[in-house]
């Protein structure tokens, strides 16, 4: 049906991120707000790029010898999908002939966010490492991808029936949310966990949920709106998987484990837990806390980058 990939290039720049063949490292890390993407950048040893168009904020150098860099794409599974998509198009493509080089090195990719806790033994300021994603968005069917694990299909069918069964039956959406689920790389997921164990943060791996908003998808009460879920928190804690459990509740790493899977990149995620599941608002130290996120990721991807 086609001759070439529909790559979008202005004045030699892919058109959301904003970057040329070359500006991006082979070791990334995403983070949602922009203003993380600064902080992250302020951790390299020397910033050679920066890059920023429309929400997008790029930075491209050094940490501890490594090239890496750090993208902030806003909120959403909308936003990861672009920024992936353009970085594996930087990475893997030729911008004249919009041809593939299909011998390139796979990318490591760290997320560095925040999260809503969802099991009350979780206590807020503590770091939420995701071996697998549970996606409430519906980004990542738009990628067929096949899951390949059983855990993963059990994480779909686990959740598929708890949170349906706790819609109301007067709802005219029973019956029709249909999660998907996706795994994070197992080298990513153990490099973060040694480096938490190594820095004395406490953690926990498990299920990070992905929601495609911030109040309904939450079961946030606001006066004059109604949510289809009474209690969307309540009801994901408890999927249990032989003690796989939803630790927490963010919007991007669902899509990004499942899209970096198909690209053959390895992918891993780290919150901080910002609050329980019962409070709306930040409990905690935020700057230390997500100091910690930082730090983590930073030493996990020097490590795999060091046994790679």
């Amino acid at each position: 049906m086609f001759d070439k990939s529909e790559i979008v290039i202005i004045d030699e720049r892919l058109y959301h991120l904003g970057i040329k063949k070359g500006d991006l490292a082979q070791n990334i890390f995403i983070v949602g707000d922009p203003a993380r993407a600064i902080r992250v950048s302020k951790e390299f040893d020397t910033v050679d790029r920066e890059i920023s168009n429309r929400e997008y904020l790029t930075f491209t150098g050094t940490y501890k010898g490594i090239p890496v860099s750090v993208i902030g794409t806003g909120i959403g599974t909308d936003n990861v999908e672009i920024a992936l998509v353009e970085a594996f198009i930087e990475h893997e493509f030729n911008f004249e002939s919009k041809t593939r080089n299909t011998n390139c090195e796979p990318m490591t990719l760290i997320r560095l966010g925040t999260s809503g806790g969802v099991q009350s033994d979780i206590a807020p300021g503590s770091q939420a490492i995701g071996s697998y994603a549970l996606g409430l968005d519906n980004t990542g069917i738009y990628f067929e991808e096949p899951s390949n694990d059983p855990v993963i299909e059990r994480i779909e069918e686990s959740a598929k029936k708890i949170l349906n069964k706790s819609i109301p039956s007067s709802s005219r959406f029973k019956g029709k949310l249909i999660p998907y689920a996706s795994k994070a790389s197992i080298e990513v997921t153990n490099a973060l966990e040694n480096q938490a164990l190594k820095n004395g943060v406490e953690y926990e791996v498990g299920i990070t949920s992905s929601s495609p908003g911030f109040y309904g998808p939450s079961s946030r009460y606001i006066e004059g709106l109604k949510n289809t879920f009474p209690d969307i928190k309540g009801s994901l804690s408890k999927i249990d998987i032989d003690g796989l459990r939803v630790l927490n509740m963010e919007m991007e790493s669902s899509l990004f484990f499942h899209l970096c899977a198909q690209m053959g990149y390895r992918a891993g995620t780290i919150c901080t837990v910002i609050s329980g599941p019962t409070t709306s608002a930040a409990v905690i130290d935020y700057d230390k806390a997500i100091g910690n996120t930082i730090r983590v990721g930073l030493n996990a991807m020097k490590e795999l980058y060091e046994s790679s």
